[in-house]
């Protein structure tokens, strides 16, 4: 029972000292447990996501009326990310993605041609 206690206080004195907790003790020996070493590999490129870069890249942006949106701070956040990492504007990926919206829904398009021909002024 000393012997354990001692061993397991080596263990927490070299552990303090070389600060290495991975270490494990086999027949009163300290022992090293080896990790193996994640190196960063390089995706290979998706080309459905090169292929969407390239839609947001070459819209047009010909709008000219402004609207006050609001965003959380993810998103902002994320914008900010996608402008340094591909030169694509706030306002052309935002224009992209609501047409983009619009055009895979006709429907909702389809319920606002309805509903405007019932209101009365």
């Amino acid at each position: 029972m000393s012997q354990i206690k001692s061993l397991a206080d080596e263990l927490r004195e070299t552990i303090k000292k070389d600060g290495h907790p991975d270490k494990e003790i086999e027949d009163g020996e300290i022992s090293f447990k080896l990790k193996p070493i994640n190196k960063l590999t390089k995706k290979p490129p998706d080309i459905k996501l090169d292929t969407l870069f390239e839609s947001i890249l070459t819209f047009e942006l010909i709008g000219t009326e402004k609207l006050l949106i609001r965003l959380d701070d993810r998103t902002v956040f994320l914008l900010k990310q996608l402008k340094i990492a591909k030169a694509i504007d706030m306002n052309k990926l935002i224009a992209f993605s609501l047409q983009h919206f619009l055009l895979t829904h006709p429907e909702l398009i389809e319920y606002v041609k309805e509903n405007i021909k019932t209101i009365k002024l």
